[in-house]
């Protein structure tokens, strides 16, 4: 994540995503390229995942009073998209969500490693582990939103913060200061510091 947070590319992305949903959540992908175009290459057009979409729409959804009326159109379509698919396929986006916060949540333990074998390694793939674990954070209050069976991701994620609390040392937010208000230190306490590079 970028120190420089951009509403128009977060609104272009999700819009992307919001496009392909219907096709994603019945399907078994867990991560499904949806392509670029235009403004977007392949190469870095994030992934389509539940998580992904959700960790755009809530933030989107906090800046909407900053939005032209154009924006919130684009918006307010994505939401339409994923309300009318969450409802539709309501046991695979479920098992979908659970199914994606279990394997992010599996994918920190190899960074877990980087960080028992080098702090240098550890501090540099940090980045890519706190957006790994806020879109955990996404998918496990969608499932308080939703009412789905969250024991199994909450039970993982646990023992995954008991391990991440070991390498943060807290310090200053770590996203861009726009972001500070979507992502309050309680709830989100990895992203208030990092691990010490050692040097």
């Amino acid at each position: 994540m970028s120190k420089n947070y951009s509403l128009e590319k977060d609104l272009k992305e999700l819009a992307k995503m919001g496009d392909s949903i219907e096709k994603y959540v019945p399907s078994n992908e867990l991560y499904m390229s949806v392509g670029g175009g235009g403004f977007f290459s392949a190469s870095n057009m994030p992934q389509l995942t539940t998580g992904a979409f959700l960790l755009r729409l809530r933030r989107l959804t906090h800046f909407r009073d900053q939005m032209t009326s154009v924006q919130e159109a684009t918006l307010d379509k994505a939401i339409v998209q994923h309300d009318s698919v969450r409802k539709e396929w309501a046991v695979h986006y479920e098992k979908k969500a659970i199914r994606e916060g279990l394997s992010r949540l599996k994918s920190m333990n190899e960074f877990f490693r980087e960080c028992r074998d080098s702090m240098k390694l550890c501090a540099n793939a940090y980045p890519t582990e706190a957006l790994r674990r806020t879109i955990v954070q996404e998918l496990v209050m969608a499932m308080d939103d939703y009412g789905y069976d969250k024991h199994e991701v909450i039970t993982q994620t646990h023992k995954t913060d008991g391990e991440l609390r070991r390498w943060i040392t807290a310090g200053e937010f770590i996203w861009s200061e726009t972001l500070q208000a979507v992502y309050p230190q309680d709830s989100f306490w990895w992203l208030y510091g990092r691990p010490d590079s050692g040097e």
